[in-house]
C-alpha cells in the first residue's frame, strides 16, 4: 500500500511493504473515468461535441445500444445500458485465448435495462461508448489524446495509458484468493483493449496529485465553467466522471479505482485543497473504513484511536469455522502471522478490537462476540441486526 496525504500546502507519504520510491506504478482502474471525462468537456470547449448529442451523430448502430443516447447520460451513468466490462466468467490473469478486442466488447453488450433509464447506474459500457466517440472526433487513439491533452501539459512523468509488462517500477498485482504475484500474467489487452477508457490507466500517487491539482485548482485542462459542469451533481453524488464523497460530513470530490490486482482511492477537498490518496495491489482495500478514517484524523489534527495489541490469545476460541444461522453462509476465523483473519469464500479482512470481547471486522462493521449461552456459537452484529454463528 501507498499512501499520500496534502495538507497545509504540503505533502506527507507512506509506504507499507515495498521500497522507498515516489515513483511506483499501480493501475487507477475506473478513476480513468476523470481523465475520459476531461477530454470530453475539452471537445465542448472546441464546439466539435454538445453534451446532448446523441451518440448516433457519431458511431455507427451497435447491438443494444440506442442511438439515441446522449453523451451527458454516458457521461452521469443514466444510459440503462448493460454492464460489459467487469462480469466476465473468465479470469483476467488466465485469458483462455487472444480474441480478447475492443470490438468483441462492444459486440456482446446484453440488453438494456428500461427500468434504469434516467437513473444512476454504474456501467463501464458508458465510458468505453465515450472513448469510442474521442477516437471517431479525432481520428486519433484515446491513448494519443491521453498523452497529448492531458499527460503532457500536466507534467505527468511516470503515467501510462494502459498497464503493461514494460512499464518500470510497476508494482505487482496480487490474487483476491491466495495473495499470489500475477505480474507474469498481465495481457495488455486487458487493459487496453478491454477496459479501455473505464480502467486502463497507470500513474503513482504524486502523478495523479499533480492531475487533480491542474484540475481544480488550475485551468490547464478545462476552463473553470466546464469544472462547474463537471462537479454538478444535480441532486446526486455523480457528476460527470467524478463522485461527490462524504467524509467525517466534510465533502470531497473524487473517483476511485478497482481493476484485478489493484485498488486506488483519492478524495479532494474542493475548499481547502487538501487530499487524500491511497493504492494497494489487491482487488480490495482491507479495513478500509478504519484506514479513512485514520487519515481524514491525520488532516484535521486529531488523535487517531488505537487498536487493542496482542489480541490473538485473548480471542484464540473465537477461532473455527462457522454458518451464520439465516442466510447459512459460511466462514472462517483464523489465526495467521499473529493475525486474526475473517474469510468468507475469497474475501478475507484481518480482525481487530477496540474494547474487550468484541472482535471487529472495520470493513463492514460486523462484530464478533461469544454467546453467552453457548460456548460453540458466536454473535454476528451488524447495522443494528444480531444473528447467531454455530461452530462446525
Amino acid at each position: 500500500m501507498g499512501i499520500l496525504l496534502k495538507k497545509d500546502g504540503q505533502f506527507c507519504s507512506q509506504r507499507l511493504n515495498f521500497e522507498n520510491n515516489d515513483n511506483t506504478v499501480f493501475n487507477i482502474g475506473s478513476a480513468t473515468k476523470t481523465f475520459t471525462a476531461v477530454l470530453i468537456l475539452q471537445e465542448v470547449e472546441k464546439g466539435t461535441l454538445k453534451l446532448s448529442d446523441s451518440i448516433g451523430k457519431f458511431l455507427s448502430p451497435i447491438k443494444n445500444i440506442p442511438s439515441d443516447i446522449t453523451i451527458e447520460q454516458l457521461l452521469r451513468h443514466q444510459t440503462g445500458l448493460a454492464e460489459t466490462v467487469g462480469d466476465q466468467e473468465w479470469d483476467s490473469y488466465n485469458i483462455p485465448n487472444d480474441s480478447l478486442l475492443r470490438r468483441d466488447v462492444l459486440n456482446n453488450v446484453k440488453p438494456r435495462h428500461n427500468n434504469k433509464i434516467g437513473k444512476f447506474e454504474y456501467t463501464n459500457t458508458n465510458y468505453i461508448l465515450l472513448g469510442e466517440i474521442l477516437e471517431k472526433i479525432n481520428d486519433k487513439s484515446y491513448f494519443d489524446l491521453l498523452e497529448e491533452r492531458i499527460f503532457k501539459p500536466c507534467h505527468l512523468e511516470y503515467t501510462y495509458p494502459y498497464v503493461s509488462k514494460n512499464i518500470p517500477q510497476l508494482v505487482h498485482p496480487t490474487d483476491e484468493k491466495n495473495e499470489s504475484d500475477q505480474f507474469n500474467g498481465i495481457n495488455y489487452k486487458f487493459f487496453a483493449d478491454y477496459a479501455f477508457s473505464a480502467g486502463s490507466i497507470a500513474s503513482t500517487l504524486k502523478d495523479m496529485a499533480t492531475f487533480y491539482e491542474n484540475l481544480f485548482e488550475k485551468e490547464t485542462l478545462i476552463s473553470k465553467r466546464s469544472l462547474q459542469k463537471m462537479t454538478g451533481f444535480k441532486g446526486g453524488d455523480y457528476g460527470l466522471g467524478l463522485q461527490k464523497l462524504k467524509v467525517s460530513g466534510i465533502e470531497y470530490w473524487g473517483h476511485g479505482g478497482n481493476n484485478y490486482g489493484y485498488a486506488f482511492r483519492n478524495y479532494y477537498n474542493p475548499k481547502s485543497g487538501e487530499m487524500i490518496l491511497y493504492f494497494i495491489n489487491r482487488f480490495r482495500v482491507p479495513m478500509k473504513n478504519s484506514l479513512l478514517k485514520d487519515l481524514v484524523a491525520v488532516l484535521d489534527s486529531r488523535p487517531i484511536q488505537q487498536f487493542r495489541k496482542n489480541i490473538v490469545d485473548e480471542f484464540k476460541d473465537f477461532e473455527g469455522d462457522y454458518v451464520l444461522k439465516g442466510p447459512d453462509l459460511p466462514f472462517t476465523i483464523f489465526e495467521r502471522d499473529n493475525l486474526l483473519y475473517f474469510q468468507v469464500e475469497n474475501l478475507k479482512v484481518p480482525l481487530v478490537s477496540y474494547e474487550p470481547t468484541i472482535l471487529l471486522d472495520v470493513s463492514s462493521g460486523i462484530k464478533f462476540t461469544k454467546s453467552e449461552n453457548n460456548p460453540n456459537q458466536l454473535i454476528w452484529s451488524q447495522s443494528g441486526q444480531k444473528l447467531k454463528a454455530v461452530r462446525q
